[in-house]
């Protein structure tokens, strides 16, 4: 849980749907000694949202220090790529090397079969491809799935859109009704 209102709606549609719902947050860098050092991404006021959420819809939430994994992930692979020529996508790496790999692992250790978030993104397994597919969220506008595009088949195997399906007004409108 990011502490917005697209992984805040995402468990809550889940949560309302009978699930045994566990709220993870990732602590991705020492805030301490400067705050606003990564603007408004991940800050500790959207940890604080993401507890108060999972508080008031009833479930517990944790918030899981990656700060070394998100170090060798997603920052020093950044570099390496960029001294190299290259322009690498950082929120990829973060997605499928950290959210979907590294917090998957620990998940399991919550006793979870699957990670969801709140992407706009869906996926369906192809009965003729005896595969999973990744496709895009139905909001044009929000989609997210290019974020994803390099999760395994046993990543997507375990992975949860709830919002994928609805478009942003709608999430919204879910949102004021938790």
């Amino acid at each position: 849980m990011s502490g917005g209102v697209d992984s805040s709606v995402a468990a809550g549609l889940l949560a309302e749907a009978g699930h045994d719902v566990v709220g993870l947050s990732m602590q991705l860098y020492d805030q301490r000694a400067s705050p606003e050092a990564f603007g408004s991404c991940c800050s500790l006021d959207d940890l604080q949202d993401a507890r108060r959420v999972a508080l008031a819809l009833g479930f517990p939430h944790y918030i899981l220090n990656f700060e070394e994994e998100f170090r060798k992930t997603v920052v020093d692979r950044f570099v390496s790529e960029y001294a190299s020529g290259r322009t690498p996508i950082p929120c990829v790496d973060c997605n499928s090397g950290l959210k979907f790999q590294t917090l998957a692992g620990r998940a399991e250790g919550f006793g979870a079969a699957a990670v969801a978030t709140g992407h706009y993104a869906r996926v369906v397994f192809d009965e003729d491809r005896r595969q999973y597919r990744l496709l895009r969220g139905v909001d044009a506008d929000k989609d997210q799935s290019y974020f994803l595009f390099s999760l395994t088949q046993d990543q997507l195997a375990h992975a949860l859109f709830p919002v994928g399906h609805l478009s942003k007004a709608d999430v919204r409108a879910h949102a004021a009704r938790f």
